[in-house]
């Protein structure tokens, strides 16, 4: 959304967006452990499972990079080992495919949306939770960024870890209706939120467009309620009742 927004080459078809768990500036050499560790165990994994295919790559230098990545004790330098060989985007239009990156640096780097959150021209709701050991610390560091930007609509919950979230009590509880419960497992609050923000975009994009209908018919007191001395006042959107 920021690159385009910059470009001026995002779609008018785009009327907002949404991004849970963003860490806004992304550096894996700041993991602590034993979290570096296990990261990086599970992108070795991923490796493993893949290693048919990847075998079939004959570029020594591909090969040099997978081995130094399976033998890299975290994350952070699993990323530097492989970051030559991972498919990229120029951040500029026509935003090609490239692969490769000098370093994990430039990889971390590039792969930063502080840089451009700044310039998203559309409604963008970002939510982050305090106990997100991965990403709520780098989260916090690079906020000003988003209140910078008045498109930007932060919400900070108390709990939620990364991308959890879960609704208490659960469906299916004594509070929570009929279908669920503790074996069937719980709604997610993050869905609830993201779908309420969307249904408010959607809402306030058929006002406008309901607006500039009645402005081409000339009833402009009619549209944001004027004074009646043609001078219209603007009612307040509410964006979401988050």
């Amino acid at each position: 959304l920021g690159e385009e927004s910059l470009h001026g080459t995002l779609p008018k078809c785009i009327g907002g967006g949404a991004a849970m768990g963003n860490p806004l500036h992304i550096h894996s050499g700041c993991i602590a452990f034993p979290w570096n560790m296990l990261l990086g165990a599970g992108v070795k994994r991923s490796i493993l499972q893949n290693a048919s295919t990847l075998r079939q790559h004959h570029e020594p230098g591909f090969q040099h990079a997978m081995k130094k990545a399976l033998l890299a004790p975290t994350i952070g330098k699993l990323d530097d080992a492989a970051a030559p060989y991972l498919v990229r985007n120029d951040s500029h239009p026509p935003y090609s495919t490239r692969i490769g990156f000098k370093d994990g640096e430039e990889y971390w780097w590039e792969s930063s949306s502080h840089r451009y959150v700044g310039h998203v021209s559309v409604p963008l709701l970002k939510i982050s939770a305090q106990d997100d050991f991965l990403v709520f610390g780098q989260f916090q560091k690079k906020l000003n960024h988003c209140l910078e930007n008045p498109n930007v609509v932060v919400v900070k919950t108390r709990c939620g870890g990364h991308l959890g979230w879960q609704e208490s009590p659960p469906p299916g509880s004594r509070s929570g209706g009929d279908k669920g419960g503790l074996l069937g497992g719980s709604g997610s609050w993050s869905d609830v939120a993201v779908a309420d923000f969307i249904e408010a975009l959607l809402q306030i994009r058929e006002e406008d467009r309901e607006k500039r209908l009645r402005l081409r018919r000339g009833s402009v007191n009619d549209v944001d309620g004027g004074d009646g001395l043609g001078n219209s006042i603007t009612r307040p959107k509410i964006m979401s009742r988050l």
